[in-house]
């Protein structure tokens, strides 16, 4: 069932976020889209409901709203979402992250193939 209004990206950027008091952190944000993201937080990180401000790869500052939290991760929604140019932006300028979709495979040699020269 897709409760997002907006497709997420499985992206990993780099970014910081700071809270109302202060308190700053450098975070690997995920799953960004032009209405949010996650990242995994440490310690004494903002309940549910708190704003922060994220920067994403060295652009912004983005206000958000915590929406989630688990042990060790948060989902924040933008409070003005991102720009689809600024979106595009980072989704052409970073790698997307595959450590969700398993373990490199051993592939097993084709059988009757011959290797054909591209020059």
């Amino acid at each position: 069932m897709q409760t997002r209004q907006k497709p997420r990206k499985t992206l990993t950027v780099p970014g910081r976020y700071s809270t109302g008091r202060g308190d700053q952190a450098q975070v690997r944000l995920s799953d960004l889209s032009v209405s949010g993201c996650r990242f995994a937080v440490a310690g004494d990180a903002p309940p549910s409901g708190s704003l922060v401000q994220v920067i994403i790869a060295d652009r912004g500052p983005y206000r958000a709203e915590v929406k989630w939290r688990s042990d060790d991760e948060i989902g924040v929604h933008f409070v003005t979402p991102l720009m689809p140019e600024a979106f595009d932006e980072f989704r052409n300028s970073h790698v997307f992250d595959f450590s969700d979709e398993g373990e490199p495979a051993d592939f097993a040699p084709m059988q009757g193939q011959t290797p054909k020269r591209f020059c």
